[in-house]
């Protein structure tokens, strides 16, 4: 890709750009290798806050757009089991005053599905979260549902153990596509959701998807128009991943020939849901990720609006000093230097908890990967990053010299 100097094509080619790079896995530790991973962190360097995030591995269904690690629930008993083991889990990485002396900022439920959990499961984990680690200053408390199953009873729970954010996966409303992507919740389903989180929560997001084989610019429209209407505070929309949906989606696309739409028509559906979202009173709080905003806000038109910021993501995405600590199976933890990883396999996970040992492995990266972090996460996510909070003598030059181009072409 090569910038152009036009006004509103910067660049000579349009191609999908995803961020599946960061947390870097980096190279595997030869200091922290099988028998020693846990000893990293005795050695972790200062942080200033901390995220934590914990991975619930069960779906009702399984959705064919989805990338991560997760499977068919069966019954109770199977996450009587897990949650067994991430409370084990939780208390063993509890023992680390590394881990626990720092701030956290946020807490994120994520899978998967974790509001499969029953109250009694959500309370136990929530409790012991609270005892083993810094929540004093938490920003943040997000927790993703399944319409399906909001119940009076889950939301109860999720109160209990303080719980600010409540998201769900909507995707799109159109039939068509609801049925490709295998979604078995109802419209109704939705609504009745809707104002159950409404009514409960200080902040409501649901997630939506765009670019799929086939969408026209009416298709799109008519999500945004309808997602509206739901008078939530939050919307995302996220461009779909060809590379990571499920084979069976690209098959189902094909037996309805239903083709993929370019990288330029995925970028002109970006700035159709600029104008549209802004006309509805939205604007980009980060990279996906849209607010309601005040008229004043709108009237300014900033390329990224501070009126809201997702914790979790300054966490994830490139805040320095902002570090991550995962729970769960295939859970990523990322470190100044290191990245930890939790085994994939749920029964190697719970076989390795109920053992007193963390089925993690630890890889290292060069300080030029964290020193980028801001630049290359936060400054095009959030739209802007504090300089002095990069060390630029570790930033490649490479890395200088692209911004300077950006700069020539008043894209920076």
């Amino acid at each position: 890709m090569r910038l152009t100097g036009h006004d509103v094509l910067k660049f000579d080619a349009f191609m999908p750009i995803y961020n599946w790079i960061y947390p870097l896995a980096g190279q595997p530790s030869k200091r922290f290798g099988p028998d020693r991973a846990v000893q990293v962190f005795l050695e972790l360097p200062t942080a200033q806050s901390r995220a934590l995030y914990v991975h619930i591995p069960f779906c009702e269904t399984i959705c064919t757009f989805c990338p991560f690690v997760r499977g068919k629930y069966q019954n109770e008993s199977v996450i009587d089991v897990y949650v067994e083991a991430l409370l084990s889990e939780i208390e063993l990485k509890g023992r680390f005053r590394a881990l626990t002396e720092v701030p956290v900022g946020a807490v994120f439920f994520g899978g998967g599905t974790p509001s499969i959990l029953k109250p009694h499961h959500i309370r136990k984990l929530g409790k012991a979260l609270g005892a083993h680690f810094d929540l004093s200053r938490l920003r943040e408390f997000s927790f993703e549902f399944e319409v399906k199953s909001v119940t009076p009873e889950r939301i109860e729970a999720l109160l209990d153990i303080g719980v600010t954010h409540a998201r769900f996966g909507l995707q799109t409303f159109s039939p068509e596509y609801r049925q490709l992507f295998e979604l078995t919740a109802t419209i109704d389903d939705i609504y009745s959701a809707t104002k159950l989180l409404s009514d409960s929560f200080p902040y409501l997001s649901c997630d939506l998807l765009y670019g799929m084989n086939g969408q026209s610019e009416d298709d799109l429209l008519a999500d945004i128009e309808r997602v509206c209407e739901l008078n939530i505070g939050n919307i995302d929309f996220y461009p779909i991943n060809n590379l990571v949906t499920q084979h069976k989606l690209h098959q189902s696309f094909r037996d309805v020939n239903k083709q993929p739409v370019s990288g330029l028509t995925k970028f002109y559906m970006r700035l159709l849901l600029r104008e549209a979202l802004r006309e509805k009173g939205f604007l980009p709080h980060n990279g996906h990720g849209w607010v309601r905003a005040p008229e004043d806000e709108i009237r300014r038109n900033p390329v990224v609006t501070d009126v809201y910021s997702f914790v979790y993501h300054e966490h994830v995405l490139g805040y320095p000093k902002h570090d991550l600590l995962g729970f769960g199976t295939n859970a990523v933890s990322s470190f100044t230097g290191f990245s930890v990883s939790n085994t994939p396999s749920r029964d190697d996970y719970i076989r390795a908890l109920s053992s007193g040992e963390l089925p993690m492995k630890v890889s290292e990266h060069d300080e030029a990967v964290d020193a980028c972090r801001p630049i290359a996460l936060a400054l095009p996510y959030h739209g802007s990053v504090d300089r002095r909070t990069v060390d630029w003598d570790c930033v490649p030059s490479i890395v200088i010299d692209h911004l300077e181009e950006l700069e020539q072409h008043k894209l920076v």
